[in-house]
């Protein structure tokens, strides 16, 4: 039997209409620090697990920024908005990516961290397809039940990248895609923003940018 996952789990990937975009993080270790796909992998849940019992502003800091250097989150946001994209000048290109990436640091990693603290994963291999590499995991809980999720990164300035999340073979990247253009076709780019900052209120966090 499957766990039952909550809707807020569907992040690698999404913070946008349902304003939580969300990666799935638990035990395992940190790896060696070599340039394989499973090294970036294996960094990104470490840190993610390091994040829920540090208490260092240091740390946590540190943490953050491995976690942000681990995903891409620029080119997810490109994708994300589609045509949009390319009718923004370079600073609401920017402060857009910014957003994303201050959802990510103060809702979505912390709430991940938390919730998958009684969760473990095991890392079955890592395959190759062109210029993609795909990290094969499984999830479990104390009370069994696991799901599959898989990693998908890409070489973006000379380091393996995730561009995906496939959970129990669901795209986390399209599904985000899909409800940004949602959001975009039933209104405007301009309540898409505001409504990613109101999460931000909601959450306790004013927007810093």
């Amino acid at each position: 039997m499957r766990p039952r996952f909550p809707k807020s789990i569907r992040i690698v990937a999404y913070c946008f209409a349902s304003l939580i975009f969300v990666l799935v993080a638990i035990r395992v270790s940190a790896g060696t620090a070599d340039e394989s796909a499973t090294a970036t992998v294996r960094q990104l849940l470490a840190s993610i697990g390091k994040l829920r019992t540090t208490t260092d502003a240091a740390q946590k800091k540190m943490l953050i920024g491995s976690m942000d250097n681990s995903l891409a989150i620029e080119k997810l946001s490109r994708q994300a908005l589609g045509a949009q994209w390319s009718k923004l000048a370079a600073p609401d290109r920017a402060h857009f990516v910014a957003l994303v990436k201050e959802l990510l640091e103060k809702i979505a990693y912390p709430n991940a961290a938390q919730f998958f603290s009684d969760f473990s994963i095991k890392i079955l291999g890592e395959d190759a397809s062109g210029d993609r590499r795909t990290v094969r995991t499984t999830v479990t809980r104390p009370e069994g039940g696991a799901v599959s999720i898989n990693y998908i990164l890409e070489r973006i300035n000379r380091r393996w990248t995730i561009v995906d999340v496939i959970l129990d073979r669901q795209s986390l990247a399209a599904s985000m895609t899909t409800q940004i253009q949602a959001t975009l076709k039933s209104s405007s780019y301009q309540d898409l923003v505001k409504q990613l900052e109101s999460r931000l209120m909601q959450a306790g966090y004013p927007p810093s940018h």
